[in-house]
Formats: structure tokens, C-alpha cells, sequence
């Protein structure tokens, strides 16, 4: 599938040429020009970086196959998408060859995107759209987690017209804190019943002595920390009766290469609180621009009353205010207490595209099963109806 560089006229000074990636050593050696680039642009994540997306690939890779997709211009890198062919099933029928972004499928990444110059992405786009067809070998295209403010989603409704695809799009949630001036501030915008269990925590905690708040770390110290992190959150679901995500290798595997590659480039913000006896509560983010990400927690349960994970959240939020940070991200999904907490609502764009013939099952098929699951639930009794859902998952 290795593709032959096809030069495009840009301006009159200006050509680039595309080429797509398939081995994991040209990923490797993408690594200085990849950085370069995403550090030329405004609108990336630490989630659109080299040193995210090869850790994912190191951790996740197998069975997949690369289709990074590069353009360059008088030799510099000037776009990327950063994507993997998949094989996947719909739960009936054959299995359907998908291109999917690199960092999607384990519920680990957020905001996943290109990262192209803006000067090139006309161009770039025009190219893609040649790529896609004149390549045979895949099915459907499941691009996921995209942000409002990402170009992608309206370039692919024109790719979806030009090529006569099957288009559809569906939306996620993300919630973000935005972070005032003041700790005080902050906390006089929560409910007064919150309020009160914050400020408690911090007269019950803050001055003990006996519980230490660590907002930083040594590269000597993080294979513990991230070892203790693994432990307190497996406890906590463990104690659940649920496997929770460190159960898996491939897990583990992905942070031990992201964390201190993180590290290296400043993106790390390793929170914990240290008791006595080791360690009691800790929190994985990395930061970038003014927004600090939560990508993991773990906190120690045997304890409930004492709400660690609690304690630490406020004691991050009152540094992160003091150190001028302006957004505390949630990233994907839904839960009260991220609303507790000030988090404001934003949209993560999903866009399903599919030939209406090699691909039109797997993306009707599970158009046709939510439906049928929405039926089943309004006319089956709740137990019937979760009793089968445990049967067919799916």
C-alpha cells in the first residue's frame, strides 16, 4: 500500500508531496519532525503528539497496520494523519477493514485529529481524497473523539459527497472546568452543600501534618508512583466486583512508555497525597497551554469517610489556580460529580463513513441494534431486559 509521493502545486513557491507510512521503524524516525510540527500549531493536544500516539502503537498495536498518511514541503513535515487499518467485526457477517486514527479503540485518547499547517490543509485534504479513491483495501473510515473547533469534520462531509459514502456523525460529551483567578472564587461557585464537604476536607487534612500533598516528582521516583497509581485504582474496582483497566497488560505497557517520554517534554503533572504509610491518592495529567488534563486516578478505599480522591481533586484545583493554570479538562464522558465540580459541556465529534456497498452493513448494523434495544427496553420487563443485554453485550 506504500504510495508514491505525488507532488501538488501549492503557489507558485511552494510544492508538497504525500506519502503514507506503513512500517513502525518510519514511525520511529518521524519523531523530530513530528514534534516540530505539532509544536508549530495552536490547536494541538498532547494527545495529537508523536510521543502519545507511538506509545499507543507500542502498547496497542498488534494486528493493526499503519497507514500514517505525511505531506512535506521543500523536505519539512507540513501534515499528518495519523491513522491504522483495522480489522473489525459487527458482531455478524465478514470482518471489514477500517481506518481508524492511531490512539483510538482503548478509551484512552481524547481529541484526536490531523495536524496539518493551515496553509496546506486545502491541499492536503484534496490528496487525501485521491488516497481514499484510489485505495481498495478499506471498508469503512471510524474517525473518533474530534473537537468542535477541528476542520476534519466539514472536510469529510465533502469527501462523503465526492466519493458517494454513507456519512454519518454522532457526538460525544466532554466537561471542562474553567479556573478563575482564585481558589475562593472557585469554591464560592459551587453548591454550598460541596462547598462545605471541600472546605472540610482541607481543615481535616491540610494542616495535619499526617497528609502530604506531592505536586511534583523525580524521574528515579515515577516507576513507583505509577506502580502505587495501577495499585489504588485496581483496589478500588476491584472492590466493586469490576476488573478495572490496569488488569490488562496492554494498559500498563501504554504508561509505562507514555509517562516519562511525558516527563522528558514538561507535559507530566503527577499529583499525589502521601500519608504515613505510603501513598493514599494519586492523579495522572499532563498540561499544555494553559489546560491541565486528567487522564487517571486512583485513591485508597479502606477509608471511605475520609474521601481522598476528594481531598486531592480540591488540593490540584487550589495549585492549578495559584500556578495561573486556566482549564482543568475532565476529557470524554458523563458524570455528576464532574458537574459538581464546575465543569462546563463541550461536544467531541464522531464521524462514521462507509462504501454503500463493501461497507453499508457495518454501518447499519449497528444503527438496526440500538434500535432494536430501544424497542426491547420500552416493551420488556427491566429484568428480562437486563438479563439479555448480559447474554449479548453488543
Amino acid at each position: 500500500m506504500e504510495m508514491s509521493d505525488t507532488p501538488v502545486s501549492l503557489s507558485r513557491n511552494s510544492l508538497a508531496t504525500m506519502s503514507c507510512v506503513t512500517r513502525s521503524s518510519d514511525f520511529r524516525r518521524l519523531q523530530h519532525d513530528w514534534r516540530q510540527l505539532h509544536g508549530s500549531l495552536n490547536h494541538t493536544t498532547p494527545f495529537n503528539s508523536w510521543e502519545w500516539l507511538f506509545s499507543w502503537w507500542q502498547a496497542y498495536g498488534e494486528g493493526k497496520e499503519l497507514r500514517i498518511c505525511e505531506w512535506r514541503s521543500g523536505g519539512a513535515l507540513v501534515g499528518i494523519a495519523p491513522l491504522c487499518l483495522v480489522h473489525e467485526s459487527v458482531g455478524i457477517g465478514p470482518k471489514y477493514k477500517v481506518i481508524r486514527f492511531i490512539g483510538d479503540g482503548s478509551h484512552d485518547s481524547d481529541y484526536l485529529d490531523f495536524i496539518i499547517l493551515p496553509e496546506f490543509f486545502s491541499v492536503a485534504i484534496s490528496q487525501f481524497t485521491q488516497w481514499l479513491q484510489e485505495n481498495t483495501e478499506w471498508d469503512a473510515i471510524v474517525f473518533r473523539e474530534m473537537r468542535e473547533v477541528s476542520a476534519l469534520p466539514n472536510a469529510l462531509r465533502k469527501i462523503a459527497y465526492e466519493l458517494d459514502l454513507l456519512l454519518r456523525f454522532e457526538f460525544g460529551r466532554a466537561f471542562i472546568v474553567p479556573l478563575p483567578s482564585s481558589f475562593n472564587e472557585f469554591l464560592q461557585a459551587r453548591q454550598p452543600r460541596f462547598r462545605t464537604k471541600i472546605r472540610s476536607s482541607f481543615r481535616k487534612f491540610g494542616h495535619s501534618g499526617d497528609v502530604v500533598f506531592e505536586d511534583d516528582f523525580c524521574n528515579r521516583d515515577l516507576r513507583r508512583r505509577l506502580y502505587s497509581l495501577f495499585t489504588l485504582h485496581q483496589k478500588r474496582w476491584h472492590h466493586a466486583n469490576l476488573p478495572g483497566v490496569f488488569g490488562e497488560r496492554a494498559k500498563r505497557l501504554f504508561y509505562m512508555h507514555f509517562v516519562p517520554r511525558f516527563a522528558r517534554n514538561g507535559w507530566l503533572r503527577l499529583y499525589s497525597l502521601r500519608g504515613k504509610d505510603g501513598y493514599l491518592a494519586h492523579q495522572l495529567c499532563f498540561g499544555s497551554d494553559g489546560t491541565t488534563y486528567l487522564l487517571q486516578e486512583g485513591f485508597d478505599i479502606v477509608d471511605a469517610a475520609a474521601s481522598y480522591g476528594q481531598f486531592l481533586r480540591a488540593a490540584v484545583m487550589r495549585y492549578l489556580i495559584e500556578k495561573g493554570e486556566r482549564y482543568y479538562d475532565f476529557l470524554s464522558g458523563y458524570s455528576k460529580h464532574k458537574l459538581d465540580w464546575g465543569g462546563q459541556e463541550n461536544k467531541t465529534i464522531h464521524c462514521i463513513l462507509s462504501h454503500k456497498r463493501r461497507g453499508r452493513f457495518y454501518f447499519r448494523i449497528p444503527i438496526w441494534r440500538d434500535r432494536l434495544g430501544s424497542l426491547l427496553r420500552r416493551c420488556l420487563p427491566e429484568s428480562l431486559y437486563e438479563m439479555l443485554r448480559r447474554f449479548f453485550p453488543g
